[in-house]
């Protein structure tokens, strides 16, 4: 569930469209700039086409909560985030940070590049009406944000001792606890998931050993891998990344973090076979204030700047109009 709110609220954050449209309409009034509802539906096309390619099209009707389904949520947080999306490009003007022209120019000459050889996204942004007036309004919303957040952050003094007291309080997730690993796995189970017969075990575990003896006399792990791991890795050499506790099955875990970087492991039994692990990278670090100060300092400008936004919200003259709302296509 929060990660369909958190990805509808990305694709809204990503997507702020305000301006001209063929249809006057207004959903909203910010402080007596007009909300149109033909961007309205722009917005709420825009955000429903990238929902749907990750969850389908029958996901609108689903409730979220009693009485409330996606659709529902949907368009309530598209007309708040351009209600958002408006006061802060008020305030950008007033503070004279609002972006220039040449500014936003350079924004719709990047996205044209970018997407100007993929023809279904083109042909999507035509079906909804999405021209180039239309994306300079919202390049010009994107880079509004920016630059006031910019500017409040410089503005602002975030006290040490409020800085201190965060990293106290988060202490924890200023602490790296990780293995970058590789393995070579002779199977104990077949492709069902069924262990195998005490004979095929057997088997496997001398071919571990010979493996692992191939590595002793020297021999490249990758290359053994290839030659002998049962796993998906082996192609890749056994590669398995970086991960942190909690990912592995406890006896890989254990014998990972146990090991320094360069050590490769004895054979390792667990519920899927025999494994040999190599250890390439280990962190074990707890990161200091003095480490961290500045993201801590972002951070907490993050935060003030949201309050500050809110705030404007507050200020402003907002008029939502639900009759108009209830008129917009989905």
């Amino acid at each position: 569930m929060k990660k369909i709110f958190t990805l509808i609220l990305c694709l809204i954050m990503t997507a702020s469209l305000i301006g001209c449209s063929s249809n006057k309409k207004a959903v909203a009034t910010v402080n007596g700039q007009d909300i149109t509802l033909g961007n309205y539906e722009k917005l709420l096309a825009l955000n429903k086409s990238s929902m749907e390619s990750y969850y389908g099209s029958d996901i609108w009707s689903q409730e979220i909560e009693k009485g409330k389904t996606y659709e529902d949520t949907l368009k309530e947080m598209v007309i708040e985030t351009m209600i958002g999306s408006e006061v802060i490009y008020q305030q950008a003007e007033k503070e004279k940070v609002a972006p220039t022209d040449e500014q936003i120019q350079e924004q719709l000459d990047s996205f044209n590049e970018t997407t100007k050889d993929d023809a279904d996204y083109q042909a999507e942004l035509k079906k909804m009406g999405i021209n180039e007036e239309f994306l300079k309004f919202q390049f010009a919303r994107d880079l509004a944000n920016s630059n006031l957040q910019e500017k409040f952050e410089e503005d602002t003094k975030i006290p040490e001792d409020d800085m201190k007291k965060y990293y106290e309080e988060n202490k924890d997730s200023f602490y790296t606890d990780t293995v970058t690993a590789s393995h070579i796995l002779l199977k104990t189970i077949d492709d069902e998931g069924k262990e195998l017969s005490d004979a095929k075990k057997k088997e496997a575990k001398k071919k571990a050993e010979e493996a692992l003896a191939k590595i002793k006399a020297g021999e490249d792990f990758a290359e053994v891998a290839k030659e002998y791991s049962e796993d998906s890795t082996a192609s890749n050499g056994g590669e398995l990344g970086t991960f942190g506790r909690g990912k592995m099955v406890t006896e890989f875990e254990d014998a990972s973090f146990a090991m320094k970087a360069g050590e490769i492991s004895d054979i390792v039994e667990t519920q899927y076979g025999y494994h040999i692990i190599k250890v390439t990278d280990r962190v074990d670090k707890q990161e200091t204030y003095n480490d961290v100060k500045d993201q801590i300092k972002s951070t907490l400008a993050g935060k003030k700047y949201t309050e500050y936004v809110e705030k404007l919200k507050k200020d402003s003259t907002i008029e939502e109009k639900e009759d108009i709302v209830k008129l917009a296509k989905f």
